[in-house]
């Protein structure tokens, strides 16, 4: 009996520690600046351009510190994926970032500029070059706000300010507005899997109300008084 609990402690702590530094299990890295891509798997030619969109996504933010680096590892099988992103495993996501900063990406493909989840290839505009900056800048602002304060932020704060960020477009507020206005099922965080509502809210506040990134995220705020003024 003690034996086997050793041996269940041993591959806990095993496992635990490729959580932590799974860079062993990922013989391939390409860099550009500070965003490191970490895979299985020989990088194709488009993944310099990949590097370069993640990059002039993520400058738009404040928070962006070419000091710090990202370590993005992304894995070519599902079952990799769940075995490396804790929480996140049962999730219909695609990609995970845990407290030490380290990223984690379902399977992909370089040369097209896509992800695969559950459920097939994600569509609605998210190339690969987004899922990354998403999770960057969850990272870079857990970083700038500390990570208590990062997580008692409201989820449109934070899933708003990263596709803000991740999506790097201008948004076309009357259709935005009308949209949310209407319920559309895209506006639906919990039933498209999409931010939409987030974004708008937090476009609102950063273009509309004059707040700065720091005010924005300073503390938690209100969903429903947001969308109300809005």
């Amino acid at each position: 009996m003690k034996r086997a609990l050793m041996v269940v402690v041993a591959v806990a702590a095993g496992w635990l520690g490729l959580v932590l530094h799974p860079q062993p299990l990922f013989a391939y890295t390409a860099r550009q600046d500070n965003i490191v891509l970490h895979a299985r798997r020989p990088f194709r030619a488009a993944t310099q351009p990949l590097l370069d969109d993640v990059l002039r996504r993520v400058s738009a933010s404040p928070f962006d510190d070419r000091g710090r680096v990202h370590d993005v590892f992304l894995c070519d099988t599902p079952a990799l994926y769940d075995a490396l992103a804790l929480w996140a495993y049962k999730s219909g996501g695609v990609t995970q970032t845990l407290a030490n900063g380290h990223i984690f990406i379902r399977p992909y493909d370089i040369q097209r500029g896509t992800v695969f989840g559950r459920n097939g290839e994600v569509k609605n505009g998210r190339p690969l070059a987004y899922f990354i900056a998403h999770e960057v800048t969850h990272a870079m602002t857990a970083d700038h706000i500390g990570r208590w304060g990062f997580h008692r932020l409201a989820a449109f704060q934070k899933e708003g300010y990263a596709d803000h960020v991740a999506f790097a477009r201008p948004l076309d507020w009357r259709a935005e507005r009308v949209a949310l206005i209407q319920e559309t099922p895209e506006m639906n965080p919990s039933q498209s899997g999409l931010y939409r509502r987030y974004e708008l809210l937090v476009d609102y506040l950063l273009e509309r109300r004059g707040m700065s990134v720091d005010q924005l995220l300073a503390w938690p705020l209100d969903r429903q008084v947001i969308e109300a003024q809005l």
